[in-house]
């Protein structure tokens, strides 16, 4: 658990994110108001032709984790050999930036993780060693996990079918595509390990110092369905310029990597090169905010399944091989954000 003064760090780290944002955007806004006292009708003008958007952007990450595991080919009964569970519990800040028109709209989201969160959670690291009871946990750790310069993009390009498909005034169903790629840092440190002896007695050691590093990438290529529905046209507001709901839900294909490096076993790297699916959905808000702008509120979850090989490269004792068996990479994360959107 983080110290009150850390935590009191992080909350002004944040605070000063946020009026960074809006002190950078006030000149922007009133320059805006100025050139078009009708401000009305230039937000309807927007609204009906294209125009460019800039959105600031806060989200946090609850509820959420990222974890592999893997067999033992040489014991199949083994299954997993080892697992390793990484919290994602965290702040993240950045942009959306984009173009949308009547019928289109083209974004690229970039978010990273806020400095300074050292104390996200609990790494819980778990293996299975003993052949004859393979669902007894023989290997048990648990570290305090940090997140280091990690990063989310995701760039997705929606087109409105209300022309083609007969639907209500008030919705528009927009099929999407999309791309997303994220970048996880962690490094543990400071933990207690429990192992179990010949007699079934646990044993405990202190971990001092940093334990693990460990990168994980995943790259998705997905295809979805946005619902968007105008309830200004069901009485909340100016049709077009009023409050809008949203539902999305993809699916994508998704390639990963992880690396790992134990930092108390000396030169010793694993690789895990996996492929597998996600499937991803998030409900969003949008809520005028006078002739200038809107505040988008959001919810989203997202689940991640993968498999592949896993590589054991261990210099200092000649080991370097690679298995597929029980080869396993999942993550959820669920998410809740606020956008301040500006159209330009």
């Amino acid at each position: 658990m983080a110290c009150p003064n850390e935590t009191m760090k992080r909350r002004a780290l944040i605070a000063a994110l946020l009026s960074l944002l809006l002190l950078t955007l006030t000149p922007a806004l009133d320059a805006k108001a100025q050139a078009a006292p009708a401000g009305a009708a230039s937000l309807e003008n927007a609204s009906n032709g294209d125009h460019w958007f800039l959105a600031p952007k806060i989200k946090r990450l609850f509820r959420s984790h990222t974890s592999y595991q893997f067999g033992n080919p040489y014991q199949p009964q083994i299954n997993p050999l080892s697992r390793l569970e990484f919290p994602l519990n965290s702040w993240w800040g950045g942009v959306n930036f984009g173009v949308e028109g009547p019928r289109y709209r083209l974004e690229l989201e970039f978010l990273a993780s806020l400095p300074g969160q050292d104390d996200i959670g609990v790494m819980r690291d778990s293996d299975w060693e003993n052949e004859q009871h393979p669902k007894v946990t023989t290997i048990y750790s648990e570290t305090t996990a940090e997140l280091k310069e990690s990063f989310m993009l995701d760039g997705k390009f929606s087109f409105s079918l209300r022309e083609e498909v007969s639907a209500p005034c008030w919705l528009d169903l927009r099929p999407l595509v999309g791309v997303r790629w994220q970048k996880f840092v962690f490094v543990t440190r400071d933990g207690v390990q429990q192992n179990m002896d010949d007699d079934g007695q646990w044993q405990y050691q202190p971990l001092n110092g940093e334990t693990i590093w460990f990168r994980q990438q995943y790259v998705h290529a997905y295809a979805g369905l946005l619902l968007t529905a105008d309830l200004a046209r069901l009485g909340l507001g100016q049709p077009g310029r009023g409050w809008r709901a949203s539902l999305q839900a993809d699916l994508a294909h998704v390639w990963g990597e992880n690396r790992d490096r134990h930092l108390l076993r000396g030169n010793r790297v694993t690789t895990e090169r996996t492929q597998g699916y996600a499937w991803h959905a998030a409900l969003s808000l949008r809520a005028p905010l006078g002739d200038w702008g809107a505040l988008v509120m959001s919810a989203d979850y997202m689940y991640i399944y993968t498999s592949g090989e896993h590589t054991l490269d261990y210099p200092d004792y000649d080991i370097d091989y690679t298995f597929d068996y029980g080869v396993k990479v999942w993550s959820q994360q669920m998410g809740v954000s606020l956008a301040l959107e500006i159209p330009f």
